[in-house]
C-alpha cells in the first residue's frame, strides 16, 4: 500500500502554494456593534423617504423632460449602489418611460442622455434599439467629430456598447472609435478633469456593466462627489449605505473566519489550503452585494471553500482510482460511507458533507428542502466532470476543444455556483427557477464556457509549466495548429461573442424573475473581475488586495 501511495502522489501536480493570508486576523480585530448598524439604518431610512419624495416622485404628471430627469436619477441610483432600495419605483418608472420611448428620443441629440437611456432601459430588460445612435453619424457613416469633445458623452457611449447583442452592428463599429479617444485621456495624452480621467481608466479596465456592483458603487461615489451638479441627498445616502454595507461585510467575514477555524477537520488540510475565507467571501459578494443576502453570501462562500479544496485535493494528491472512489462516495451521498477514501480525499468528503448538512438545516427551517436536492445533483455533476478532466490530463486521450469546453464548464463549478446563489435568495428562488437552471438555458451554457475560457487562458503558463495539460488554450492550440498568441486572440473573440449572447438572452428571458436573472448576470460579471489582469482567486498580492482594500479598508468619509 505504501508503495502504491508513493506512486499516486508522483502522479499529482505541484500546484502553487498560497502565501499566508493576513486578512482573517485583521478583520477579527475590527469592532462592529448592532448599535452602529442600527444608527446607520435609521439615517438611511430617513434619506430614502427624502429621495422618493424629492427626486424619484417629484411629479406625477411627467412631461418628457421630467421623465428623462428620472431616468438619469435611476442611472445614478444604479451606479451608486442604491437601486435595491427603490426597486418598485424604478420598475414602474422605466416601464412607463419605455412606453413613451419614441417621444423621448425624437429630438434628443445629447450623446450622454441617449447613452444613459440606452443603458437604463437595457439594464431593466427593455430592448431600446441601437439605431438611436445613427443620429451621431455623418452621411459617410463616420461618427460626427464634435462628440469627441464630449468626454462624459463618449464615456457613457462606451459604457453603452457593452450592452450590445449579436445584431447591434453600429455598436460594434463604435467600439474602436470610443476606445481610441478614451485611451488618450486615460494615458494623459489629452487633458481632462482628474475624476473623469480616473473613471475612464476604471471603465477601460472593466466596464461598469461587466463589473460587480459593490466595486462600481465605491468608485462612483468618489466620482459623483466631484461632480459640481451632484445631488447632496443622493451623495449622503450613497455614503451611508456603503458604510452600512462595509460593516455587514466585516461581520460576515468574522463569521466565516471563526467557522473555518472551528472546523474539526481543518487540522488535516494541506498547508497551501489555509485561510481561503477572504477569496471565497469576495467571490460570493460578486453574486450579490445587498445586506439582505448576508446569509446567502456566507452559504456561497462555504460552498466555494468545499469546491476549491475538493478540486485541489483531486488534482494534487489523488490518483485516478482515488478520485473514482471519491466520486462513488459522492454519488451515494451518505456521510457515514467513506469507502476506500484516505488522507486528503477523506477530509474533502467529510468537509463537503458537513457543508451540505448546514444547508439542510437552514433549508429545513425555511421549508425549502427541495432546494437541497438541486444542490446535491449539481455537486454530483461537478465531481463527475472533475474526474473526466483528471483522466484527460493524465491519459493519452486528447479531447476536442468543444468536448473539453462542455465538460470544463461544469467542472469549474458554474452551474453549482449559480444554483447556490439562487438558494441564497431565500423565498425569491422558486422551484421553477431551479428547473429552468437545470434545463441548461443558453445564457448559462455560454457563461460556463466563458468561465473555462477565461480561467484556462489566465492559468495557461502555470498549468503547462506543472505538466497539467487539461487546459482549453492548450487543446485549442493543438487542434488548430496555432500559436499561443493566435489562440488568445481567438479566445478574446469568443468571449466578446458570449457577452453579446448573454445580453441578448437576458432581453428575451421573461418567465423567471428579474432577481434570479440578475444572479446569472452577476455570475458573468464575476468572471471579468476574477480574471481581468490576473487570477484574483489565486494571487493575493495583485488585484485581490486592491479589491479588498477598496471594499473594506478604505473608509467612506461621511
Amino acid at each position: 500500500m505504501e508503495a502504491k501511495r508513493k506512486v499516486d502522489h508522483e502522479i499529482g501536480f505541484d500546484f502553487t502554494k498560497l502565501p499566508p493570508s493576513k486578512w482573517g486576523d485583521h478583520f477579527l480585530t475590527v469592532t462592529v456593534t448592532d448599535l452602529d448598524l442600527d444608527a446607520l439604518a435609521k439615517e438611511i431610512k430617513v434619506l430614502k423617504l427624502k429621495v422618493i419624495d424629492e427626486i424619484i416622485l417629484y411629479s406625477q404628471d411627467d412631461d418628457e423632460a421630467m421623465i428623462k430627469r428620472k431616468i438619469l436619477v435611476i442611472h445614478f441610483l444604479v451606479s451608486l449602489g442604491l437601486a435595491y432600495h427603490f426597486e418598485n419605483e424604478i420598475e414602474h418608472i422605466v416601464k412607463v418611460a419605455f412606453e413613451k420611448i419614441a417621444d423621448l428620443i425624437a429630438d434628443e441629440n445629447d450623446l450622454y442622455m441617449i447613452s444613459i437611456m440606452f443603458r437604463v432601459f437595457r439594464t431593466y430588460g427593455h430592448n431600446m434599439s441601437s439605431d438611436v445612435f445613427k443620429r451621431f453619424k455623418e452621411d459617410d457613416e463616420k461618427f460626427k467629430g464634435y462628440i469627441i469633445k464630449d468626454l462624459k458623452g463618449m464615456l457613457s457611449f462606451y459604457e453603452a456598447l457593452h450592452f450590445r447583442t449579436t445584431t447591434d452592428y453600429i455598436l460594434d463599429e463604435a467600439l474602436s472609435f470610443t476606445l481610441s479617444h478614451l485611451e488618450q485621456i486615460a494615458t494623459g495624452k489629452l487633458a481632462s478633469p482628474a475624476h473623469i480621467s480616473r473613471l475612464i481608466q476604471k471603465a477601460l479596465h472593466i466596464p461598469q456593466h461587466q463589473n460587480i456592483e459593490a466595486l462600481v458603487a465605491r468608485e462612483y461615489i468618489s466620482y459623483y462627489e466631484q461632480e459640481e451638479d451632484h445631488n447632496d441627498t443622493l451623495l449622503k445616502l450613497a455614503k451611508l449605505n456603503f458604510k452600512y454595507l462595509q460593516l455587514h461585510y466585516i461581520q460576515e467575514l468574522k463569521t466565516i473566519t471563526m467557522w473555518w477555524r472551528g472546523l474539526d477537520h481543518t487540522s488535516d488540510f494541506p498547508p497551501n489550503f489555509r485561510e481561503r475565507t477572504m477569496e471565497t467571501w469576495l467571490a460570493a459578494l460578486m453574486m450579490y452585494f445587498e445586506p439582505q443576502f448576508s446569509l446567502g453570501r456566507i452559504m456561497s462562500a462555504k460552498l466555494y471553500l468545499a469546491i476549491t479544496f475538493l478540486d485541489d485535493a483531486c488534482d494534487t494528491y489523488a490518483s485516478i482510482d482515488e478520485v473514482m472512489n471519491l466520486v462513488d462516495c459522492i454519488e451515494r451521498w451518505d456521510p457515514e460511507y467513506i469507502g476506500q477514501l484516505q488522507g486528503h480525499l477523506k477530509t474533502a468528503f467529510k468537509f463537503v458533507m458537513s457543508v451540505y448538512k448546514e444547508y439542510e438545516d437552514i433549508l429545513k427551517s425555511q421549508g425549502r428542502l427541495f432546494v437541497l436536492e438541486e444542490m446535491i445533483e449539481e455537486f454530483k455533476i461537478l465531481v463527475r466532470t472533475n474526474l473526466q478532466l483528471i483522466k484527460w490530463a493524465r491519459g493519452d486521450y486528447m479531447p476536442s476543444f468543444d468536448e473539453y469546453i462542455e465538460a470544463g464548464g461544469a467542472e469549474i463549478g458554474s452551474y453549482a455556483t449559480i444554483t447556490c446563489s439562487i438558494m441564497g435568495l431565500g423565498d425569491i428562488g422558486k422551484k421553477k427557477d431551479f428547473e429552468w437552471l437545470r434545463s441548461r438555458p443558453k445564457v448559462v451554457q455560454v457563461l460556463a464556457a466563458k468561465t473555462r475560457l477565461m480561467d484556462d487562458m489566465t492559468d495557461y503558463e502555470e498549468d503547462i509549466g506543472k505538466g497539467y495539460t487539461a487546459n482549453a488554450l492548450n487543446y485549442y492550440i493543438k487542434q488548430h495548429g496555432v500559436t499561443k498568441e493566435e489562440g488568445i486572440k481567438e479566445f478574446d473573440k469568443m468571449i466578446t461573442d458570449i457577452n453579446k449572447i448573454v445580453n441578448e438572452e437576458c432581453l428575451k428571458t421573461t418567465h423567471i424573475s428579474r432577481r434570479v436573472l440578475t444572479q446569472v448576470i452577476n455570475y458573468g460579471r464575476s468572471l471579468d473581475v476574477l480574471y481581468t489582469s490576473d487570477d484574483v482567486y489565486n494571487h493575493r498580492e495583485g488585484m485581490f488586495k486592491e479589491y479588498i482594500t477598496t471594499l473594506l479598508v478604505d473608509q467612506i468619509h461621511l
